[in-house]
């Protein structure tokens, strides 16, 4: 029984690890300048940025977001608002109490 084949190993066959870019010249500029900023070569700094990407996106994919909602963030307000103003009112109502 003939084994399925690494579909990386099988990429990695397929594509010689060229690509022609084609982008916007002042992006090329912005690129560039930040490659001679870090002091690596215009590709290394492409190709490591790529791989960032690559890693945060997987990385976020298998965290779940902890976005709050915004209609839930304005019910807690609300709810925070109630309670403060029901504790105001149950402080004032014990010193109206006390005298």
């Amino acid at each position: 029984m003939a084994s399925n084949p690494d579909p990386l190993e099988a990429g990695e066959r397929s594509h010689s690890g060229r690509l022609l870019l084609r982008m916007p010249k002042s992006l090329h500029a912005q690129l560039a300048a930040r490659s001679d900023r870090d002091g690596v070569s215009l590709n290394h700094w492409i190709v490591s940025a790529l791989s960032r990407a690559l890693a945060s996106e997987d990385a976020s994919a298998e965290t779940p977001s902890r976005a709050v909602p915004r209609e839930l963030r304005v019910v807690l307000i609300v709810n925070a608002v109630v309670i403060a103003a029901a504790v105001a009112i149950a402080i004032a109502l014990i010193v109206i109490a006390w005298h």
